[in-house]
């Protein structure tokens, strides 16, 4: 995706204000815009990403939303910046898979601590059995039966103990979260029950 058709996605004042963090030579800036996209796109391709190009176009979407906020502070290579919000962005694309083995509710709040569990609940897994769990969901028919030769190879497991082992992690995972929910739940009852006593003790 070139800087024009960028403009198609961001809006100009964005877009242009972009460019203008980049570097104050409107020629020079388009230069380093297209090294960094295409440096992001080599970063998660190399991980495995099958849409490398589309999380770097998000990964740039964001940033330039957020060059009005941090313009002004930011010290450092810009391409630092950028680094640090492919590796939010590709972490949200890693979750999807898991997001759809748990019942996420319709409910703002209850998403939310959802989320908030998920991600405590990822943390607690030691990092061989998160990197399984988040790929191995991932994708859909045969690219799933690929992806799944390539993690068994990669951590020299057969199909059905990978298999195997990512239902354990699976189960261990929903069991994790469906108990921070009912904590969560408990702590923001106790808040809502303190807001209806009144300063006496008395329930209002």
């Amino acid at each position: 995706m070139t800087p024009a058709r960028k403009l198609q996605v961001l809006c100009q004042e964005d877009f242009d204000r972009l460019l203008l963090w980049l570097d104050h030579d409107p020629e020079r800036a388009g230069v380093v815009y297209e090294k960094i996209r295409w440096r992001l796109i080599a970063i998660l391709a190399s991980r495995g990403c099958p849409i490398a190009e589309e999380l770097a176009d998000e990964t740039i979407d964001r940033v330039a939303r957020r060059v009005a906020d941090i313009q002004a502070t930011y010290v450092g290579d810009q391409a630092i910046y950028f680094l640090g919000v492919m590796n939010n962005v590709h972490h949200e694309y890693l979750k999807q898979p898991v997001l759809r083995l748990i019942d996420i509710g319709h409910d703002s709040d209850e998403r939310e601590r959802t989320y908030l569990c998920l991600d405590n609940c990822l943390e607690k897994l030691a990092p061989h059995s998160r990197q399984i769990i988040e790929r191995y969901y991932a994708e859909t028919k045969r690219a799933r039966i690929d992806l799944r030769k390539r993690i068994a190879r990669e951590f020299g497991l057969s199909l059905n103990t990978l298999r195997l082992r990512a239902l354990r992690i699976r189960a261990k995972l929903q069991t994790c979260i469906k108990q921070c929910l009912e904590v969560s739940e408990a702590s923001s009852f106790g808040k809502r029950l303190g807001r209806e006593i009144s300063p006496n003790g008395r329930l209002c």
